[in-house]
């Protein structure tokens, strides 16, 4: 049975369009840590949004020599802009005595938060000359090691983007208590972290894991208020562990 020309023609032009939409496979989904964006998870406690515009405010004051990034860890230590909670002010002190800092956490942030600052000028004005970076422990429930450590990268680029001289010193997430619903340990983040950002210029990585360990190598209680936060004597550990890593 012969097809007519014209008809031939046409099923041959359609098999055509149609080949290439059927090769395709649906490009992957952009992992969550790379696209920033703000946030309201701890609204009972502060104000996202104001805290945002509290740092923006803060950098008019001229630049600082440090700046603490990063979540509700660094939120609840101490410095400014002030916190409603406050947990370790002495042990901050200490920590950056003759130095000014700057403390950019902010309760609840995930890797996108933070990304989604740096990108609207948080680091602008304030221009300092080292950042701490700690944050990703909020994305344990949601994204594998490799989103969130690419998440941190995408935040160091964007530092750099804006301050191609500061050195960011990223710190591993800290050991805490796991609940059912975390899908990714802090370890093995820190082992993303430690393999791709090794030899990074201006970027070096800093596990303080032990710091919060005890002799058996388990979390030790006594030094967390909730096995997540830092109480006054593990913040004062934490203080003792980033002396060396500030004094640089």
């Amino acid at each position: 049975m012969e097809f007519p020309r014209s008809m031939t023609r046409a099923l041959i032009f359609a098999l055509m369009s149609m080949s290439p939409v059927l090769a395709q496979s649906p490009a992957p989904a952009k992992p969550s840590t790379l696209i920033g964006v703000t946030q309201d998870r701890d609204k009972a406690i502060y104000d996202w949004a104001k805290r945002h515009e509290e740092v923006l405010a803060l950098g008019k004051n001229g630049a600082v020599d440090v700046v603490m990034l990063g979540d509700s860890i660094l939120h609840y230590w101490a410095g400014e802009p002030k916190a409603p909670i406050i947990r370790s002010e002495a042990s901050w002190k200490t920590l950056f005595e003759g130095k000014t800092a700057a403390n950019l956490g902010f309760g609840w942030d995930r890797v996108e938060n933070v990304l989604w600052r740096v990108n609207n000028r948080e680091l602008a004005e304030l221009k300092p000359k080292t950042v701490v970076l700690l944050i990703g422990t909020n994305n344990l429930e949601f994204n594998t090691a490799a989103e969130i450590r690419m998440g941190i990268q995408a935040v160091c680029t964007a530092i750099h983007k804006q301050l191609p001289e500061c050195t960011i010193h990223v710190l591993g997430i800290l050991p805490r208590s796991l609940s059912a619903k975390i899908k990714t340990p802090p370890a093995a983040v820190n082992n993303e972290l430690h393999q791709h950002l090794a030899g990074t210029q201006r970027i070096h990585f800093h596990d303080l894991s032990s710091v919060f360990l005890d002799e058996e190598g388990k979390l030790n209680g006594k030094l967390f208020s909730d096995g997540l936060h830092p109480n006054e004597q593990g913040y004062q550990r934490l203080a003792q562990a980033l002396r060396q890593v500030i004094v640089r």
